[in-house]
């Protein structure tokens, strides 16, 4: 049983560690970012499991985690606070030619992120960019000027 409590704890502990890291994490993936996040896995499993190497102690960490994913699925449809808490809101970093550098710095993000987006969409130069956002998921979404 104390697997299971374990499991939980982990699932709540790098969820709250990955929301410390902030979106560029999820969503850009530089190869120290996939270190980490696999390293978060590797150190979970041995704190989860200790010296337990059987199989139904291992499924019963798989079951919890699956179950406590479903949970908190389930708590973000229910209530927005959570949600917000969870995945966080969108955030403008750019409006008519202003840099938001407090929400860079917050984001841990820089301009030239921002620029590879707009380029991505086609936009050669900021100045054809009315707004940019940073998705909750990490991803930039660049407004055209009209």
């Amino acid at each position: 049983m104390s697997t299971v409590f374990k499991a939980a704890a982990a699932y709540l502990v790098v969820l709250f560690v990955i929301r410390l890291i902030g979106r560029r994490t999820a969503s850009q993936q530089a190869p120290i970012d996939m270190v980490v996040l696999f390293l978060f896995g590797g150190m979970s499993v041995s704190a989860v499991l200790g010296d337990d190497k059987s199989f139904v102690g291992a499924m019963s960490a798989v079951f919890t985690v699956g179950l406590m994913h479903v949970a908190v699925s389930w708590l973000k449809l229910r209530y927005v606070w959570f949600e917000r808490i969870c995945d966080g809101t969108p955030i403008v970093v750019y409006r008519d030619g202003d840099w938001d550098e407090t929400q860079m710095r917050r984001l841990r993000m820089q301009q030239a992120d921002v620029r590879t987006a707009a380029r991505q969409q086609g936009l050669d130069d900021m100045d054809q960019v009315a707004v940019a956002i940073v998705e909750r998921d990490g991803k930039v979404s660049v407004i055209e000027k009209a």
